[in-house]
């Protein structure tokens, strides 16, 4: 038996560990629970070709979630239900016992058994971008056996759990839950955390004395977003037909009537990108402060550097799934530049967005007069942004 601590995201993505023991094939794991307070959609999308696969090989495979304090959607729900696999969903009645566990176990019969105990949730931060700990337990048989039984045993009320606390995942299920308001939608789910989390507005109120660490993204799921383009600046970025818009977070701003300086189109030199101003938006019914706003509270948690001395400016690149006029435009990193000196005029802007490879894309389009929306990546991610003009 062999134990180990495996922290997130310093050493691992649970995500990806899982997809892997999912796929193994020497050992192949005929027998997996993944046990978890809460989960998302997009967790059990990036895990579902995985389970399938192993499912279709003859592997048993038992999902064990709870829905405490709004923590699990109804999609995530439906998503599990649509696996086929054994589910079922653990809550009590009684307020303030919140099943909470999070497990991942994988037996190959015979062979070994890995364990995960910890703290990662079946979500998308739980899976790749929380930080989290857990302690990782090998078996290897038949040596191992006899602790592994008993550990298996000790684990088991949460494994397969029983009595009225406990019910099998099913569609009628869920509709219940939902009509009773006890599982909120994902877009309910983003609508309560981003008003959890609007900053708090106030000349007495200090700047956080906390920085930012930059941890890789999770990998991009194609069905949210569009291909990623990778083309030269002069070139026009292809585009592929979407028959709706990707999962939307909450709306950080707006910009209507976009003038022509701000989309390639004016006449001498071109800005090469878009100045965010106030545009009459408001957050907490009160209009924005322009030169703060976009450099501190929406992009203030990616990593920003210095990019010019005369005069001072710095810069920082952040990811956003672009949608022109119904039209997807893949995934693209951005630079937004931030130059502190323009706050000395009242209607100056001091951010700008980058079009980079989209430059030519934007003039040849003619968005002149559009509106440009920018809204948060759904699920509480910080990226990709989502960059919708039309």
């Amino acid at each position: 038996m062999k134990t180990s601590i495996v922290l997130q995201p310093s050493n691992i993505e649970m995500g990806e560990t899982l997809k892997r023991l999912l796929s193994s094939q020497s050992p192949f794991y005929d027998k997996v629970w993944l046990v978890s307070a809460f989960a998302n959609a997009k967790a059990i999308q990036r895990l579902e070709p995985d389970i399938l696969k192993a499912k279709a090989k003859g592997a048993n495979i038992n999902i064990v979630v709870g829905f405490d304090v709004n923590s699990t959607s109804a999609e995530a729900l439906k998503r599990i239900n649509s696996l086929g696999v054994n589910s079922t969903l653990v809550h009590n009645a009684r307020g303030g016992h919140t099943f909470h566990p999070k497990i991942y176990l994988f037996e190959a019969t015979g062979k070994s058994a890995e364990v995960f105990v910890g703290s990662n949730n079946l979500t998308d931060g739980g899976l790749y971008t929380n930080y989290e700990a857990s302690t990782r337990t090998t078996f290897e048989f038949s040596s191992d056996h006899a602790e592994y039984a008993e550990f298996f045993s000790s684990l088991e009320p949460y494994l397969s759990p029983t009595g009225s606390t406990s019910q099998i995942l099913t569609s009628e299920l869920i509709q219940i839950l939902v009509e009773r308001g006890d599982v909120p939608t994902e877009k309910e789910i983003r609508k309560s955390r981003s008003q959890t989390l609007m900053p708090t507005k106030g000349a007495d109120i200090p700047k956080s004395p906390f920085g930012v660490e930059k941890i890789k993204r999770p990998p991009i799921l194609r069905s949210f977003f569009g291909k990623s383009s990778t083309v030269k600046t002069n070139a026009a970025v292809k585009h592929t037909q979407v028959s709706s818009m990707p999962e939307l977070g909450g709306l950080l701003w707006q910009k209507t009537k976009l003038p022509a300086s701000d989309v390639q189109r004016q006449e001498g030199n071109v800005t090469g990108g878009l100045r965010l101003v106030q545009a009459k938006w408001k957050v907490a019914d009160n209009f924005i402060d322009q030169t703060t706003y976009f450099r501190n509270n929406v992009f203030g948690h990616l990593p920003w550097s210095a990019w010019k001395t005369k005069p001072y400016s710095e810069k920082t690149e952040a990811t956003f799934d672009v949608y022109l006029l119904g039209k997807s435009y893949g995934v693209h990193e951005l630079l937004v530049s931030h130059k502190p000196s323009g706050e000395s005029g009242q209607h100056n802007y001091t951010t700008i967005l980058h079009w980079g490879d989209l430059a030519e894309t934007i003039r040849e389009l003619n968005l002149a007069g559009k509106t440009f929306s920018l809204y948060s990546s759904p699920q509480g991610q910080t990226e990709p942004f989502i960059l919708i003009v039309e």
